[in-house]
């Protein structure tokens, strides 16, 4: 679950911060009352972004790509649906961060989100599957036993998939990873517009790009622009605690 505060708090500075720090910094807090975007949510939107942004650099995805993208979190949909139903009980459990889900749970979620990609394509399997091996080659570093040795098994099981996928489709292996730094782009890209944070950030270097944003008003100014003109995107949101005055809202998400 991705939790997103009613009302964002003023950036810390004015400085731009890597995304991924302005992500964790709002992620890692917890909230008497936030909006709750699942995960799927958050794919759909990463989906909709690669099919609308872009740059000459970028490498163009296909529908199978772009669905692979939309989808690319799908295996977080039953965990996200626990949340929002405890959200929900006579007394209710405060949502917990994505961040802070366990070893286990992210794995079971990472695999059932692969395993719904490959069914779609291998091309999109096999991207979802070496996104998600990035992650967890990053994790492995700091993770300790047993839960490094978890890890090191999802790596090796991956890998064979991958080699596996690969066979079963046109793509290069060079182009297979263009397109996986895509969806990290893109996956990225909506965590920091879902998360709700107005810190200026900077994204790292894909494809020799050094995108910085800015949010003016409820605008996210790109630079470089990725958009020829203004779009509007729009995400899904539940509110903790629920009220009855409004229980849900869709998050409009404006880029200049």
């Amino acid at each position: 679950m991705i939790l997103r505060p009613l009302q964002s708090p003023a950036p810390t500075s004015q400085e731009f911060l890597p995304a991924w720090e302005a992500v964790e910094g709002i992620q890692s807090q917890a909230y008497d009352s936030c909006w709750m975007i699942t995960q799927p949510s958050h794919a759909a939107l990463a989906g909709e972004l690669a099919g609308k942004l872009g740059a000459s650099q970028f490498p163009v995805p296909d529908d199978n790509i772009l669905r692979a993208i939309a989808l690319h979190d799908a295996g977080w949909g039953a965990p996200d649906a626990q949340t929002i139903t405890q959200s929900r009980a006579a007394r209710p459990h405060r949502p917990q961060s994505f961040l802070a889900m366990s070893v286990p749970q992210f794995l079971e979620a990472w695999l059932k989100s692969i395993e719904t990609a490959e069914s779609v394509s291998a091309a999109g399997g096999y991207v979802v599957s070496r996104h998600f091996w990035r992650l967890a080659e990053h994790r492995i570093r700091s993770e300790q036993n047993p839960e490094r040795k978890r890890l090191e098994s999802f790596l090796k099981n991956e890998e064979r998939r991958q080699k596996k996928l690969a066979e079963r489709q046109s793509l290069s292996i060079q182009q297979l990873e263009g397109f996986t730094d895509l969806l990290q782009f893109y996956d990225l890209l909506s965590l920091y517009l879902c998360c709700g944070t107005r810190q200026n950030a900077v994204f790292p270097g894909y494809f020799g790009i050094d995108l910085r944003i800015t949010r003016q008003d409820d605008v996210y100014k790109f630079d470089p622009p990725l958009i020829a003109e203004e779009a509007a995107f729009a995400v899904a949101a539940l509110r903790y605690p629920l009220s009855k005055e409004e229980s849900s809202r869709a998050i409009a998400i404006k880029i200049g």
